[in-house]
């Protein structure tokens, strides 16, 4: 059988990582690319 231990709080956290920038910015890019794609299409929907 396993041994649990008991939770301890965790240290405070330093800053975020570096990555996490280039991964925010690569979810607001894809964001965008969705919406222009979107806007391609409802704009030629009525063709």
């Amino acid at each position: 059988m396993a041994k649990f231990k008991p939770v301890r709080p965790k240290a405070k956290r330093g800053p975020a990582p570096q990555g996490a920038v280039g991964c925010v910015i690569l979810i607001l890019l894809a964001m965008a690319g969705v919406m222009v794609f979107m806007y391609f299409v409802m704009r030629n929907a009525n063709g």
